[in-house]
């Protein structure tokens, strides 16, 4: 204050104290220093060279800490920060872009990273802090206690063609009818093998026979042995194949709740990052939007995935 006043009353006035008090800090002040801050007598107060850069650098840690203040008032608000959130590549991207899209308009200052884990593993994932949102399928096993969950969508499952197989043609296809194909399973770099599991648990079920699937590593190449005639498969409906050429995508004459998959955004139970819980809210949001559209283009007839893929 006396530094921007130049005079020790209305310095005294402005901060609530005393004059002799303000005195007293400024000496003590210079005293520690060992230096002199200000040059008064009874009829000026000047900045001393010193006291000229001690003003400028105090102004300039004073800002910065009321900005760091509004910076850590933003995290804690989950307005500012990092999230991890697990992807599901060939799943989730049939809603995350709108979802990302959604959340950063929201939240513009907030560092989304998307980090490419396998269903199987995105509980571990949150368990170990890799991830704060996941997801996972209806078919995983059971979650832990330690895990909420918020159902984002339901898919039926359809069965993946080349475009050049004999079923192709039909507008349906039966579960009895793939069974005697072969089929191909979906495996991952960590030799993850739930899909094939899905497969062979969901024909059991049912009393059909299946061939144990030949396992392919990674979705794409799942997509150009199909194309290519190796095998078929079956997906569900949101899997993205928007990229993929020569397969279509077939639904399935059979009914039943096992030929629907849900998928499910996880977090750990008792988050305290309000970044995540803001995350889950646009989900929230979102699943909302879809479910007033989808009864609007059932009436309008609107197409369904059983055409062609590409």
């Amino acid at each position: 204050m006396v530094a921007e006043e130049l005079n020790f009353r209305r310095a005294a006035d402005r901060s609530h104290v005393s004059q002799p008090a303000l005195s007293k800090q400024v000496r003590d002040l210079e005293a520690e220093l060992g230096l002199t801050l200000l040059d008064r007598n009874t009829a000026r107060v000047r900045l001393t060279d010193a006291g000229r850069v001690l003003l400028v650098e105090a102004r300039a840690i004073l800002a910065r800490v009321n900005e760091a203040v509004a910076l850590t008032r933003d995290a804690a608000g989950g307005r500012r920060g990092q999230l991890c959130v697990g992807n599901i590549a060939a799943i989730s991207a049939n809603f995350m872009p709108a979802t990302l899209t959604a959340f950063r308009r929201q939240y513009p200052e907030v560092d989304v990273t998307l980090r490419e884990v396998s269903s199987a593993e995105q509980v571990a994932a949150l368990a170990s802090g890799a991830i704060q949102i996941g997801f996972t399928l209806s078919v995983q096993p059971p979650l832990p206690e330690t895990v909420e969950r918020f159902l984002i969508l339901r898919s039926p499952l359809r069965a993946v063609l080349g475009r050049a197989h004999r079923l192709a043609r039909q507008p349906r296809v039966a579960l009895a009818d793939l069974a005697a194909e072969p089929m191909l399973g979906l495996s991952n770099a960590r030799g993850s093998l739930r899909h094939k599991d899905i497969l062979v648990d969901l024909f059991a079920a049912r009393g059909l026979s299946l061939a144990t699937p030949r396992l392919v590593e990674g979705f794409d190449s799942l997509i150009a042995s199909i194309a290519s005639g190796a095998g078929i498969t079956l997906l569900p409906e949101i899997a993205d194949t928007s990229r993929a050429e020569g397969i279509v995508f077939r639904p399935l004459r059979d009914q039943g709740d096992d030929l629907q998959l849900d998928l499910w955004a996880i977090w750990r139970k008792g988050e305290t990052s309000r970044l995540a819980h803001n995350f889950v809210t646009v989900l929230r949001e979102m699943r909302q939007q879809r479910s007033r559209r989808v009864p609007a283009q059932s009436a309008a007839g609107g197409a369904s995935r059983s055409s062609d893929s590409s």
